[in-house]
This record gives structure tokens, C-alpha cells and sequence, in this order.
């Protein structure tokens, strides 16, 4: 995850807030991780869930510093841990998962999708991808948003997570 030197929070709509380091997007690079899934919908939004692989160094970093992001962030909004909705989620089976949204943009997708054999998979989109992939991937965390003064029963607050790069294995 970048080191954050300078945090700027800028409330961008009635529920959505900006989050910049100097002026750019907070990325998180994680290599050598599991997509198990493939592609989701989910609100009508398409995800990906990555697990986390808890014997790997930089893995466990990037939950530790995770971990420590959104706990600033929950005593900056004064959120409980109740209203928080973490990028961290752990299974039953103890497996730890961060899931993060297929950016796009007037239902185009911004994302760059390469190969280590890109001879015969250099026509294969996103979409295409099977369960059980291996990969490099960079997220980057533009927003935070806040629900909790709706009247919609959601009551949560949390950040969003955009797959910006995803290179296959």
C-alpha cells in the first residue's frame, strides 16, 4: 500500500467523500494473489474478490496496513466498528478476502489486463477470466462513503476498492 504522506478527505456528494495522497489515488499492489471466484455481480456492479494469502510477508503487510488505514479513518468519522464495513473480510475458513469493484466509467471499463502469455489470450477481456486465477494486481482506494444518515436502513460506512491493473499468470 503507498505510504500516506499527506491525506486529503474531500466530501464530494451528500454521502461521498474523496480520499488523495499528495493528489493521487491510494494504490495497493499485491502479487502472486488468488482470484478463486472469477467475476461477480453485486449491485449491479462487477467485482472481484482476491484471497489473501496469510503465510505470504507482503500479504499480511498489506492487511496490517489496511487494518491500521481504516481504523484512523473509523476514529476520524466516528464510526463504530458496528456501522464500519472493512475491505477485509475473513471466511469461515479463516481465509482472508478484499474485494474490489471493476472501475468504469460510463459503462466503460478503465482497466489494464495483461498476460505471461499474451500470444494466445491477447483477444480475452475481463470478463473471460476462469475461477482459480493467479495474479498481480493494482487496486487503488479513491473513495470513502457514509451512509449512516439514510433512512434506508443501511447505516454502514466504508471504502470503495477499484482494480486498476491485473496481470495473469
Amino acid at each position: 500500500m503507498d505510504e500516506i504522506n499527506s491525506l486529503k478527505i474531500e466530501q464530494t456528494s451528500q454521502n461521498y467523500y474523496s480520499l488523495k495522497n499528495k493528489n493521487k489515488n491510494i494504490k495497493i499492489k499485491l502479487n502472486k494473489i488468488l482470484c478463486p471466484f472469477g467475476i461477480d455481480e453485486q449491485y449491479g456492479h462487477s467485482v472481484i474478490k482476491f484471497e489473501l494469502d496469510q503465510t505470504n510477508e507482503k500479504h499480511i503487510e498489506v492487511i496490517s496496513q489496511l487494518r491500521d488505514f481504516e481504523t484512523k479513518l473509523k476514529e476520524q468519522f466516528h464510526s463504530s466498528d458496528e456501522e464500519w464495513k472493512s475491505l477485509i473480510n475473513l471466511r469461515e475458513n479463516n481465509n482472508i478476502f478484499i474485494e474490489a469493484k471493476i472501475k468504469k466509467i460510463k459503462n466503460k471499463i478503465i482497466n489494464k489486463l495483461t498476460f505471461d502469455d499474451n500470444d494466445t489470450n491477447y483477444l480475452k477481456t475481463i470478463y473471460e477470466l476462469n475461477k482459480n486465477f493467479i495474479s498481480d494486481v493494482l487496486l487503488e482506494m479513491p473513495t470513502l462513503w457514509d451512509f449512516r444518515k439514510e433512512s434506508n436502513n443501511v447505516n454502514k460506512i466504508g471504502l470503495l476498492l477499484n482494480v486498476t491493473n491485473i496481470h495473469i499468470y
